[in-house]
Formats: C-alpha cells, sequence, structure tokens
C-alpha cells in the first residue's frame, strides 16, 4: 500500500478508464530520484492488467542510450514472444531491425528507413488496440535512446481514437531540455507527480517497519536523512531494523550514521553507473576552491553540456539533504569522492590539476595549491611552483602559506642537494618573519648542504642582519664563513662584493666587540674616500663602520659625519626601509651634532613608508626622526615623535619598540624626568640591547638620586660605564653616566674621584670635538670648579654651543652660567638665567610634526622648565594643597608627588612650598 498517494492513483485510474472507453490517453508520471515514480508506474500498470489491458513495459538504462531502438525492441519482443504481431494482417517487415524475426528486416538507418519504421510502429499498435486495450509503460525517458523516443514521440501524437495508453516517467532535471521528451510531456492527456512523504507519513512508515511506539526523534530523524524519499526511506528502515537500531532503545545517532553510510553509498553506485559524472567530480574535488565551469571542464576532458549534465545528475539523482544548499551539496559529494580515491589517483589527478591552472594562467598560489596533495614531488617543476607560490605568499604578507609550501617541497627533495640548501635558506627567510626560533637553525643548515665555498659565502652573505644580531649560532656561521673566505682578489668584483657583505655582518654581530669597534675608524681609513656609485654590499659595511666609529669615539667626528652624509646621498630612502642605514646612521649624526644632513631623507622614507601603509616601518621612521630633534636639543617634539612611534609599534616585536624607548630614555635623562624614566624602565621589556642596558642603568640612578640614595646611584652609574667600556661605546655624548658619577660623588664629598672622571669625560669630549658633548664637559668641569675658573669652564661651555650643537645644552650652559654668577653678584647672572630657562621652556614645548603639540603651561612652569605633571604638582602646592590631596586629585601615588615637588623646588632653585607660592604669584601676576 502506498502512502499518501491517493489522489494520484485516482488519476492513474481515470486514464485506465478514459483509454478503456476508446480514448487515447498519455500518462506522465513526474517526480525526483527515489520519491515513488516506478511505484506509480507499476501501480497504474497493475490497474491496467486487471483491467484486461496488453501492458509491454520498458526500462531506459543509462548504459543502453547509444543501443538503437534498445527501449522500444523491450516493447516489441514481449509481442513477438507471446505471438501477437502474428495475428496481424502485416505482410511488410519494419524496414529496421527491432528484433522482430522477419527475415527482410533491413540494416539501413536512413531517414527514409527510420520513418518507415515509425510508421510501421503506429500501424503495429493501431491493429493490437483494435481487439484490447494496450498500455505501454516507459521507465525513464532520461535513459531512453534517441531512436526509441522519436518512436515514442511519434505514438504519443498519434493516440486519439486508439484504445491506447502511452505512460512515461519523466524525473526531475534529467533530460528536461531534450525537445522529445518535452514533445511527449506537451501532449500528456494525464499527469501524476510523486512527491518525498511527509513527516506524518514517514512516521507511519516507521512504525510499519518497527511497531507501534517509535519516539518522535526517531522517525524525525529517519525523514531527515532521507529527505522524506518512499524508496531511501524502506531500504533505510529494512537495514535498521537487521542492525536492530529500533525498539526497546530507538539508537537514533546511529541512525542517522546509516543513512549518511546509504546516502554515501547511493553516490558511488551513481558514479560507477554515470562515467561522465564521476570524472566532473573527481576534477571539481581536486580543484577544489578553483573548480571553475572551464576548469573543472578542462580537467576532466568534458564538454560543458557533459558538465552541466553531471550537475543535474547529482542534483536530481543523488538529491541533497532537507536544508542543504548547492554550495554544501557539492562538497559532501567532493567529500565522498576524495575518500573513495586510492592515493595513486588521487596523486595523479592533484597532479594533472596543477598542470591546468598553470597552463591557464593561473598565480603561483593557486598552481601550487593541488601539489599539497600529491604524495610524492619527483618532478623539478613541483618544487620550482611551490618556491614561486612561497614567494608570492612573502609578497602579499602571508609568511604561514610560505612556510607551509616550502616545507612541503623540502619533504621529497634529498637531504644532499643544493636544491634543498636553498629551500632551507628560503624556509628560514620566511619564517623570520614570523619571528620563529628555528628560523636560525635552517640557515646554518642550509649554508653546510652548500659543497663550494664561495657559494656557501653568497647564502650566508644575505642572511638577515636581525638573525644575525640574534641568534649566536648564525653570527659563529657568519664569522666562520668570512674567515673562511679571506680577501678576495681586487679584480674579483663578485667574490669582494661578498666579502664586504660577510664583513658588515660580522661587524654589526660585534658591534659590543672592543676590538671591532676599536678598529672600525681604521678599517674606514683603510677603505679610504667614498666612491658615488659604489655597491650596496659596500654602502652597507661602512654604514656599520660609521655607527662603530661613532660609539668607539676616538676619531674627530668631523670625518665620521662626513662618512655618513655620503652614505644617505647614495643611500635610497625606499631601500633603507629595511636596511641598517635608518637604524644607524641617524645616530651616527646625533653623535656627530649632525641632524639636519637627515631631514630630506627621512622625509623620502616617510612617504614610502606611508604609501606602503607599514606601521612599523613608519614607527621607524618617526624614532629617526625623535633622535635628529633630540640632536638638535628640540626635546618637546622628540618626546612627540617617539610616543608616536611607540603607538605605530604597538603590536610589534621588542626591537621594533627599541629605538623610540632609546630616544624616550636619552629624553628623560636630559630633562631628569622621573615620570618618563617609570615609562622607559618598563621590567617586561629584557635589557639585552647594550644602549637599553646604558639606559636603565642610568635612569635607575637617576632615581636613587631623587631617593637621596647616592651611594646606590653612584653605583648604578659605575656598573653603567663598566658594561659601556669593555664594549668600547666611550662617545662622550652617550656618557650621561659618566656626567651624573661626577656630580654624584661630588654631593658625597669625593671630590678627587669627582675630578678626574670630569677630566676623563673631558678629554674624551675633546678628541671627539662634536660640540654638544664638549659644551657638557666643560659645563660638568665649570660645577665642580670654583671660582674664576669655573666660571672661565662654564664660559666656554656656552661659548661652544652658542651656534651649534644641541639647544638644550645651551639653554643647560647658559642657566648654570647663570646660576653661578648670581652667587657671585654678578649682574649678568640674572639675565642669562633667565634666558635658559627660557630656551629650555621653548625647546620643551616646540611645535612637533608629529601628532598634537605639547599642551602649553603657565609662564612660571615654562621658565623654570618643569614638565607638565611638575606643573600640575606645583599648581596645586602652591594653593596650599597637602601632598596626600594632591595625590588623591591627581590619583597617583604620594611618592610621585613628592618626587615632582623636589624636583620642582630645584628648578627654581627654592626649598619650600611659601617661596613657590610667592614664584607662582609673582609670575601669574605678569
Amino acid at each position: 500500500m502506498l502512502l499518501e498517494r491517493e489522489q494520484e492513483l485516482t488519476v492513474l485510474d481515470k486514464a485506465v478508464a478514459d483509454t478503456q472507453s476508446g480514448t487515447g490517453a498519455l500518462v506522465l508520471v513526474d517526480g525526483g530520484t527515489g520519491t515513488g515514480t516506478t511505484a506509480l508506474l507499476n501501480q497504474l500498470t497493475d490497474r491496467a492488467t486487471a483491467a484486461g489491458a496488453l501492458v509491454l513495459q520498458s526500462v531506459g538504462a543509462p548504459g543502453e542510450r547509444t543501443v538503437p531502438f534498445g527501449v522500444l525492441r523491450q516493447l516489441v519482443l514481449r509481442l513477438v514472444a507471446e505471438r501477437h504481431l502474428s495475428d496481424l494482417p502485416l505482410d511488410v517487415p519494419p524496414p529496421l531491425d527491432l528484433g522482430t524475426g522477419y527475415a527482410g528486416a533491413g540494416e539501413g538507418t536512413g531517414a527514409g528507413d527510420l520513418a518507415d519504421t515509425l510508421h510501421w510502429l503506429h500501424i503495429v499498435f493501431a491493429g493490437l488496440s483494435a481487439e484490447r486495450t494496450v498500455v505501454l509503460a516507459v521507465d525513464d525517458l532520461a535513459w531512453v535512446d534517441d531512436s526509441s523516443l522519436e518512436a515514442l514521440a511519434h505514438l504519443a501524437a498519434r493516440l486519439d481514437g486508439l484504445r491506447m495508453l502511452l505512460a512515461v516517467v519523466r524525473k526531475d532535471g534529467l533530460g528536461a531540455r531534450d525537445p522529445r521528451i518535452g514533445e511527449i510531456a506537451a501532449v500528456a492527456t494525464h499527469r501524476v507527480r510523486a512527491r518525498a512523504l511527509s513527516r506524518r507519513a514517514t512516521a507511519e512508515l516507521v512504525t510499519r517497519h518497527f511497531g507501534p511506539g517509535s519516539p518522535d526523534e526517531f522517525s524525525r530523524a529517519a525523514h531527515e536523512v532521507t529527505g522524506g524519499r518512499p524508496r531511501d526511506l524502506r531500504v533505510l528502515c529494512d537495514r535498521a531494523r537487521l542492525r536492530r537500531l529500533g525498539a526497546p532503545h530507538w539508537h537514533t545517532a546511529r541512525l542517522r550514521r546509516l543513512g549518511e553510510s546509504l546516502h554515501r553509498e547511493r553516490l558511488l553506485q551513481l558514479l560507477r553507473r554515470e562515467p561522465v559524472l564521476d570524472t566532473f567530480l573527481k576534477a571539481t574535488t581536486v580543484l577544489a576552491d578553483q573548480a571553475t565551469d572551464d576548469l573543472v571542464a578542462r580537467l576532466a576532458g568534458l564538454s560543458r553540456q557533459q558538465c552541466e549534465h553531471a550537475r543535474e545528475v547529482l542534483t536530481h539523482v543523488w538529491p541533497p539533504a532537507i536544508r542543504q544548499g548547492e554550495a554544501a551539496h557539492m562538497h559532501a559529494a567532493t567529500e565522498i569522492v576524495l575518500q573513495a580515491m586510492g592515493e595513486e589517483e588521487r596523486s595523479r589527478c592533484h597532479r594533472e590539476a596543477s598542470t591546468v591552472l598553470d597552463a591557464c594562467g593561473a598565480g603561483p598560489e593557486e598552481v601550487t595549491v593541488p601539489l599539497l596533495h600529491v604524495d610524492r614531488l619527483d618532478d623539478p617543476w613541483d618544487i620550482d611552483q611551490l618556491r614561486a607560490a612561497a614567494a608570492a605568499a612573502r609578497r602579499r604578507g602571508a609568511p604561514e602559506a610560505a612556510v607551509r609550501y616550502l616545507s612541503r617541497a623540502l619533504v621529497d627533495v634529498p637531504t644532499s642537494s643544493q636544491v634543498r640548501a636553498e629551500l632551507l635558506y628560503e624556509l628560514g627567510v620566511t619564517e623570520l618573519d614570523l619571528k620563529n626560533p628555528v628560523a636560525g637553525l635552517h640557515f646554518v643548515q642550509a649554508a653546510r648542504l652548500m659543497p663550494q665555498l664561495r657559494r656557501r659565502a653568497e647564502f650566508v652573505s644575505s642572511t638577515p642582519l636581525d638573525l644575525v644580531l640574534s641568534d649566536p649560532q648564525v653570527a659563529d656561521l657568519v664569522r666562520e664563513t668570512a674567515a673562511d673566505l679571506g680577501t678576495p682578489r681586487e679584480d674579483d668584483r663578485q667574490g669582494r662584493y661578498v666579502a664586504m657583505r660577510l664583513e658588515a655582518r660580522v661587524r654589526y654581530a660585534g658591534l659590543h666587540d672592543l676590538d671591532l669597534v676599536m678598529s672600525a675608524a681604521p678599517r674606514l681609513r683603510e677603505l679610504g674616500e667614498r666612491r658615488y656609485g659604489a655597491s650596496a654590499a659596500e654602502r652597507e659595511l661602512r654604514t656599520v663602520l660609521v655607527f662603530a666609529a661613532s660609539m668607539g669615539g676616538q676619531t674627530d667626528h668631523r670625518a665620521v659625519a662626513s662618512m655618513a652624509r655620503q652614505i644617505l646621498d647614495e643611500e635610497p630612502a625606499h631601500a633603507a626601509l629595511a636596511g641598517l642605514a635608518l637604524e644607524l646612521l641617524p645616530a651616527a649624526l646625533y653623535y656627530t651634532d649632525t641632524p639636519h644632513a637627515a631631514s630630506s631623507w627621512l622625509d623620502a622614507a616617510h612617504l614610502h613608508a606611508s604609501q606602503e601603509g607599514n606601521r612599523v616601518m613608519l614607527s621607524r621612521v618617526a624614532s629617526a626622526r625623535g633622535l635628529i630633534h633630540l640632536a638638535r636639543g628640540e626635546v618637546g617634539p622628540a618626546r612627540e615623535c617617539s610616543l608616536h612611534a611607540l603607538a605605530l609599534a604597538e603590536s610589534a616585536t621588542g626591537r621594533n619598540r627599541l629605538e623610540p624607548t632609546v630616544v624616550l630614555g636619552c629624553i628623560a635623562l636630559e630633562l631628569q624626568d622621573h615620570e618618563l624614566a617609570d615609562r622607559v624602565l618598563d621590567p617586561s621589556v629584557p635589557l639585552t640591547d647594550l644602549r637599553l642596558f646604558a639606559l636603565g642603568r642610568s635612569l635607575n640612578g637617576m632615581r636613587a638620586e631623587a631617593q637621596g640614595n647616592l651611594a646606590v646611584a653612584l653605583a648604578h652609574y659605575l656598573d653603567c660605564g663598566r658594561v659601556l667600556e669593555r664594549a668600547g661605546w666611550v662617545n662622550p655624548r652617550s656618557a650621561h653616566w659618566q656626567v651624573r658619577a661626577a656630580l654624584v660623588q661630588h654631593r658625597m664629598g669625593r671630590m678627587a674621584q669627582a675630578l678626574e672622571t670630569a677630566r676623563t669625560h673631558h678629554e674624551r669630549a675633546v678628541v671627539w670635538g662634536a660640540p654638544t658633548p664638549l659644551s657638557r664637559a666643560l659645563r660638568l668641569l665649570g660645577i665642580l670648579t670654583g671660582g674664576s675658573r669655573g666660571i672661565e669652564m662654564l664660559r666656554q661651555a656656552v661659548d661652544t654651543v652658542e651656534t651649534e650643537g644641541s639647544r638644550l645644552e645651551l639653554a643647560h650652559a647658559l642657566t648654570e652660567l647663570g646660576r653661578r654668577l648670581q652667587k657671585e653678584s654678578i649682574p649678568e647672572g640674572d639675565r642669562l638665567y633667565r634666558r635658559g630657562r627660557r630656551l629650555a621652556a621653548e625647546l620643551q614645548n616646540a611645535p612637533s610634526d608629529v601628532g598634537p603639540a605639547t599642551t602649553a603651561r603657565s609662564a612660571w612652569a615654562l621658565s623654570a622648565g618643569l614638565t607638565a605633571a611638575e606643573t600640575r604638582v606645583a599648581e596645586r602646592a602652591a594653593r596650599g594643597l597637602s601632598n596626600r590631596e594632591i595625590a588623591e586629585q591627581l590619583k597617583t601615588s604620594l611618592r610621585a608627588v613628592e618626587r615632582h615637588l623636589t624636583s620642582a623646588y630645584r628648578k627654581f632653585d627654592i626649598t619650600g612650598r611659601e617661596q613657590l607660592a610667592r614664584v607662582v604669584r609673582t609670575d601669574d601676576s605678569h
């Protein structure tokens, strides 16, 4: 008994009755695969047989679509077997052989013969229907051969007046575009449609198989996994009953898995029956996300029409699950196909897909995706494609993908080949982008695999500088390779290029090595005058040497500054974004007091970084700008640039945050700004860089000074000095520790030690010759030396930086000279003191070229050079608030308030709140 088919059966009964009354009829049964179209056709034939009709049935099959009259022969052979033709007065055999056994059956296939055959068939069935009702049932039209379709269409158009019923099944989608099927459907007198069962009918069918009491979720699961298709439901229920999935436990989850398994089995059966669909799905599977119509057709070797037919077959013969979209349906099919393919076939198909993609002009990464699924890469072309894809991935900023491509290529490359060495090198470069700690290991492995020294040297000479600095084993490899290569001949240009790159890396890794730092200036002189048009390797080497010579401070600053400017003149700003020049040359210009040389160059570098939208590079440019501002003494803009650089590098690694941190630390030392020092002294940042270590020691010493712990402060300063001296970093421009140590020794009453420290500092400043450190050294000696000799030294300090050097150092020298003259009651002192304070305030509040300008403060704060935090505290203290009240208002610690207030007293040269209130009232009244 069929479920939910009452209306359809009524239509079939009427069709049989109409035919019995002498009216020819054509019944069209529509529906999807598995919905019961065949069952309805069988119901029709059963009813016709019961009514005494002659029923002739045939079934179309995919494998017989090429057999002429294959379906029609099934009908005629029944007539021959039952001798129905012998009862007819037929004197003429069919022009074409239909298996009738007539001796005169023709062998031709011309248009005339076909027309005669169709006419003969009409005569035959008209004669039969004169005696009794004839029913021709054909299942299904999509698989009927062309000749039989012609015959059925011919008969369908001539049913009028015959007791003949033609019943055909048309499945959804299949053959819908065939005009002959359209002709047959157009003359249908009765139509029925087989539909999937409802949830209620599904539950009834489950009850028939498993008995009463099945839970709702059990029948719902059966309905969902089969889509309510009766054929699939019956198969599912039969197999579930054999597996005892029903009462008493009702295994719903296992029922769902069984349904999914049946669904997969159905597709695999379909693929064995439909080779076009099998080929189509395999091509779609291996192309994955790149499976366009053109590419699938090309890889599968199919026409566009065949591909469309394959999609129709998949959709209607293997229908999607309930609420499953087209994309999900196709994905489910490709997953099943992929699991069914063997390893060898899968690899072959993926390699063919890669070849097709390459031939169609796809990008390197698109070509490579299928190769990732090949079991073994034997062809050098495969490795080349993976390397090209890795390079493309790096260009688009996807180093993870590049690592995946290169790692796959390495699997099948012989361990001793040069190609493996090149792959390891490329993998190391890519892993460096990801900060992967194994990058250095891969660089070393790559170099060890190169049998030729020259080739190995070329490999090692192109090692990224960050890796040389951060990985000791890579630095050892660079030194070893440089020593093995030696000094190439003068006429060996390539050899000299490689040797210079190696030397640049050796010296860059050895920036903390005393011997290498001390030898930098002699090596510069050995290289001779800078030649325009020199190679990038020579510029790289000279850049490292200039920085090392600056840190060593053992030669005249003008020579170093000249070399730095010459490098900048020829170093492209866009190339410097990823090279040494941006890191080292602004620092060298800072030490040599020649910051103006880098301004236009940094502007060009900023433009390139902005065009690329690279925040890390923009951060580095902003840091360099901050250092240039600091060299001029413009501490306000320097601070803003550095804070902006830190914001840009917020998500970057500590290495990219180093440069702005160093500039901020120098500003904190220059201004004795404890708030800024606290920001620089981040305990989470390891002090691995020597510059950062020196700043950390100096700032800790400054903090200890403010707390009155002079012995601790001196220990910090001297510890800093010992480390820097061991590294050969004795440039007086960076020797903040030496100045502070002498002042602390002076405050502790150790006059001899203080003078010795100050004289050593002065001697180094004289050798270096830059105005800013020389002025600072003279100022230090002037502070420590009493009487007219000290005043003279302070005047020399002012004169040294009056026209060149740091304007902040000039402000300090003026302020100190004015203070000394005031103590000596010399009238000039007040003017010089005010000038120094005013200049310092201007420098701290100068407008910045990055971000918002520093907020303006009151005149009394500007003249004294108070920081913003010191101003806030001093204002409240002058109004009579206690330290605790100030701390609560500003939401800061009591200790911070005390520190800021002490610093404000020192800058005003006063001792208490009453004097502070008078200063504030006096200045505000103006």
